[in-house]
């Protein structure tokens, strides 16, 4: 077994992955975490989580988003490596001009997790966490990969 407990033939696979969704009128699809949250407790968030054993990156995201959200994504394009202390994490955006889920469509499906729309311009960007605002900013500046201590 390699570190962090992932078989060999997953080497070159991610620790975490993650989706940057946004809707058909181009507000970010986050979520809120729990204020008992032990990482970015209250902050928003993009949608994802660890990958399991023997789980490549696409599935691991798809089962996340099912699990947190209900929503089934289609084609996935990676867009951003961020590499952190703690593994590094992929960062998935929906294909080919597809949206992800509309306000009032879905639910977050963990207790004390929440659902929020947000406008690139809105006052709420400021509440998203250290790790996923690294990544946002990175890819509006045409960046594709960070490290963060």
């Amino acid at each position: 077994m390699s570190a962090g407990g992932y078989g060999s033939e997953m080497a070159n696979e991610p620790r975490y992955c993650c989706a940057i969704l946004l809707d058909s009128r181009g507000r970010y699809v986050f979520e809120r975490r729990p204020r008992d949250e032990a990482d970015a407790p209250g902050m928003l968030t993009c949608f994802g989580g660890g990958r399991e054993e023997r789980e490549d990156a696409e599935s691991c995201l798809r089962r996340e988003l099912r699990e947190e959200l209900g929503f089934e994504a289609g084609e996935l394009e990676r867009v951003f490596t961020l590499r952190t202390p703690r593994g590094e994490a992929w960062f998935y955006r929906l294909a080919n001009g597809a949206t992800g889920p509309e306000e009032g469509t879905v639910r977050a499906l963990e207790a004390g997790f929440e659902v929020v729309w947000v406008d690139s311009t809105s006052a709420l960007m400021k509440e998203v966490g250290a790790w996923h605002r690294v990544v946002l900013d990175g890819i509006a500046r045409g960046e594709h990969q960070a490290t963060v201590a």
